[in-house]
């Protein structure tokens, strides 16, 4: 399973990855660290059944750190994809920022178009599976998933998970506030699937 052609314009679900598709929602860069939210695969699954796109847009600011390589963040991604793989589901793309304006590294210190709350790769992802982001929806568990989101003119669901939005980084009001990763997929299909 992988990348799907898509033929119109359609919506999507767009996913943090720390602390919405995975439990750990400090700096993570080695696979010990990684573990898939609970009960969120089959979630995921009903998605790719319906043929809505699910992307993954994360800020990695462990690679300007230089922790992690940007293949060693493309491996941990393709561990997930394996992961969700054998409960039948798929993230269609995953699209990381690895820059940060105080970083370690010299050739990732900058500001990026990429790096959310900036939509950058909103936009790259929008283009490339060729979705409707005013009738998507965003999912993040902190301020600067829902600022990227409303950006975006995408709906936003908070999850209470990961930071749970105390990061405090910007003042910006989702759309929705759930109790988790389960309850925000389940919101977002309601929302969605009407609009497939």
């Amino acid at each position: 399973m992988g990348q799907r052609k898509i033929n119109k314009a359609k919506p999507a679900v767009i996913l943090d990855r720390d602390g919405v598709l995975t439990q750990r929602h400090l700096l993570t860069w080695q696979k010990k660290q990684l573990k898939l939210s609970p009960k969120i695969a089959p979630l995921i699954r009903k998605f790719n059944n319906k043929n809505i796109p699910v992307i993954v847009i994360t800020n990695q600011p462990v690679v300007a750190r230089g922790w992690i390589s940007e293949k060693g963040v493309e491996r941990l991604h393709q561990i997930l994809q394996k992961r969700l793989n054998k409960n039948g589901a798929f993230i269609d793309k995953f699209y990381f920022c690895p820059h940060h304006s105080k970083a370690t590294l010299k050739k990732y210190k900058k500001e990026c178009g990429c790096r959310k709350p900036k939509i950058g790769l909103f936009k790259k992802a929008a283009k490339e599976f060729n979705i409707n982001l005013s009738h998507s929806v965003t999912v993040g568990d902190m301020t600067q998933d829902i600022l990227a989101g409303k950006r975006a003119r995408t709906k936003t669901i908070l999850v209470k998970t990961g930071h749970a939005g105390k990061d405090n980084k910007y003042k910006v009001f989702p759309n929705f506030i759930v109790k988790d990763p389960t309850n925000a997929l389940k919101l977002a299909y309601k929302l969605l699937s009407p609009l497939k």
